[in-house]
């Protein structure tokens, strides 16, 4: 097995960034730590990888876009960076994905040093240190799916797209209406649940229920039968539409007639009959990657680029569920 930069750093004791700076040939490293770090290596046979040293000299980087994304995601998350890469590939870009895991500030030692001009963020909002180091390294980026007045931003409009699910279970009549999130806070959840709740307060329905479960379609299903069997509910909006599959089983099981709707309309949505407020995870992904693109071609310095602030709309898909 090729011996790789973390075996050197474990064996030399330096992190995993300190190491591939010695490799790299940086001068911001001291002459002990850089004689120790080349002895192991030496010792060791070590061999540099051909696409990381192509990394690191600017000549693959330059026409690569990386992506980051959390270590899991969920269905619509993937559809996004199917159009990322339809886009990109038109482009003739590269595309070069990051997975943030429990070794979040190895990746960005690594992105640091990878000398790219463009990054797709889809990971939430990224840490002060980590938005300062892209900048000091004059590293565009574009967040994807979330919004920040001050950064380069293309996202729906959550708010209206939790009023439009609480207008589709009005329109069938339910009253007794739930909704159902998963455990995670993120500014995506609180703007369509906080916009779902406002428009059952201006019709002047009270909210049944809210209940928060694990980001599983399994969870889902076992809530909504155990939901149906209470049988005080007769409508549920669901956060995703990963967790509105679940509740669509069990609905169709049981033969119940609550009603369910999910978020973000899912190629399986589409399949199973599940209506839902659509927002085009590859129109999205397609977006992000022009928008990138056209970015560095003007080839400004961060401080001196128009900050791309885009809002998109979602809307209504009525199937009958």
């Amino acid at each position: 097995m090729a011996v790789t930069i973390k075996d050197i750093a474990k064996i030399s004791g330096y992190g995993v960034g300190t190491v591939s700076r010695v490799l790299n040939g940086s001068s911001l490293v001291k002459s002990e730590t850089r004689e120790r770090v080349m002895h192991i290596a030496r010792k060791l046979n070590y061999k540099p990888n051909k696409v990381a040293k192509m990394l690191v000299t600017g000549k693959f980087s330059q026409s690569t876009i990386g992506i980051i994304l959390p270590r899991i995601t969920h269905r619509f998350s993937m559809e996004i960076i199917a159009g990322i890469y339809t886009k990109l590939n038109e482009l003739e870009y590269n595309l070069l994905v990051f997975n943030i895991g429990k070794k979040r500030e190895e990746v960005f030692e690594h992105i640091r040093y990878s000398h790219f001009s463009g990054l797709l963020v889809l990971l939430g909002p990224l840490k002060e240190d980590e938005e300062l180091m892209l900048k000091s390294e004059n590293t565009h980026f574009v967040y994807l799916d979330y919004h920040d007045r001050t950064e380069n931003s293309i996202f729906f409009n959550n708010h209206l797209g939790g009023g439009l699910a609480a207008k589709y279970l009005m329109d069938k009549k339910c009253r007794r209406i739930m909704l159902v999130g998963d455990y995670a806070k993120t500014i995506q959840r609180e703007e369509r649940f906080r916009g779902f709740k406002d428009v059952l307060k201006d019709a002047q329905i009270e909210l049944f229920d809210e209940v928060y479960i694990s980001s599983d379609e399994r969870a889902a299903y076992s809530l909504t039968k155990k939901i149906i069997k209470a049988g005080k509910a007769d409508g549920i909006f669901f956060y995703s539409d990963d967790l509105a599959l679940g509740g669509l089983k069990a609905k169709r099981e049981t033969q119940s007639g609550i009603r369910i709707i999910g978020y973000d309309d899912i190629e399986a949505a589409g399949y199973l009959g599940l209506s839902t407020v659509r927002q085009n995870a590859h129109t999205l992904g397609q977006l992000g990657a022009g928008t990138i693109v056209e970015i560095l071609k003007k080839d400004k310095p961060i401080n001196e680029t128009e900050v791309v602030y885009r809002c998109l709309e979602p809307e209504l898909v009525d199937r009958g569920s």
